[in-house]
């Protein structure tokens, strides 16, 4: 009695985990679901789970669950592995290892927890759902650079144009931009640095390209700038006003490569902190991809 109470919350906490682990993934990924989605997947968890559970048992004889309940099974074939975990044929012998009774308390409440999310996924759902909207918003869509090897999310499919800009003491340099216009402008821009400027730190090549920035957007004033990270990135944060407009961006340096994110609110723009999730949503590639739009 015993033993099949620790196999059912064993398979509960398998069931669980691997629930939550798809869950982060989805919400990783740069797609929008269904309200419906995850409570649909919760109630199909046991037809996924069963090929994993499969493997695991035949590699190491038990899964996460079972070996938090001190609970392995004896070597099985490949056949009787996935029998096994779908539910047919015979079960196998099952080994039982002696727990403390603080082990057991922890495991049950570990298997109880990540178990819950199975009855409750309506509610998950829609948190997960919620926060997929607040990353990607309603319509937003990826968009992938072969040439700037970067991805970005934009509330629409973005303008590609580029244009030089004229630098102190020095040569024209080459300046690509990905702009899109949706209650606010979004724009993406970045240009290949001389390699001489190489010699300066980060520190003064981000705060000689803010100078650069605000010369070439004349009737801007500067509100605000702080040294910050992007992922490991040496970065620049700013919020400048033009008119009544304000503007938020970002500075990024990686290698000789200066990428430049702003969007500028207009007086009567939705905030909704669109700026903070357009930034975050960008991600540096470091081998060539298509463009794509979702």
């Amino acid at each position: 009695m015993f033993l099949s109470l620790r196999r059912f919350l064993a398979r509960l906490l398998d069931y669980g985990l691997f629930y939550f682990g798809f869950v982060f993934l989805s919400l990783m990924a740069p797609v929008e679901v269904n309200e419906n989605f995850y409570l649909i997947f919760a109630l199909a968890v046991p037809f996924f789970w069963a090929p994993f559970e499969a493997i695991l048992l035949k590699k190491w004889k038990t899964t996460p669950g079972k070996k938090l309940f001190g609970i392995s099974l004896s070597e099985l074939s490949w056949g009787a592995s996935f029998k096994r975990a779908f539910f047919l044929g015979k079960p196998g012998r099952i080994l039982s290892q002696p727990i403390s009774f603080w082990r057991y308390v922890v495991a049950l409440m570990i298997a109880c927890s990540a178990g819950s999310a199975l009855f409750y996924g309506k509610d998950l759902s829609e948190v997960a759902v919620e926060y997929e909207h607040r990353v990607a918003g309603s319509g937003w869509v990826q968009y992938i650079s072969d040439d700037g090897k970067f991805s970005v999310q934009f509330p629409k499919k973005p303008e590609v144009a580029s244009k030089t800009i004229d630098v102190p003491n020095g040569d024209p340099i080459n300046l690509s931009e990905f702009k899109a216009e949706k209650d606010a402008s979004f724009s993406v821009s970045y240009l290949e640095l001389p390699k001489k400027w190489r010699i300066f730190s980060s520190n003064t090549l981000l705060k000689g390209a803010m100078k650069v920035v605000q010369e070439h957007m004349p009737g801007t004033e500067l509100i605000d700038k702080k040294i910050v990270k992007h992922k490991n990135y040496p970065a620049m944060d700013f919020r400048m006003k033009e008119g009544e407009n304000e503007i938020e961006g970002r500075l990024i340096l990686v290698g000789n490569t200066l990428y430049r994110l702003m969007v500028v609110y207009y007086p009567d723009t939705p905030r909704d902190q669109q700026h903070q999730m357009f930034v975050d949503s960008f991600d540096l590639k470091t081998h060539t991809q298509r463009n794509l739009h979702s």
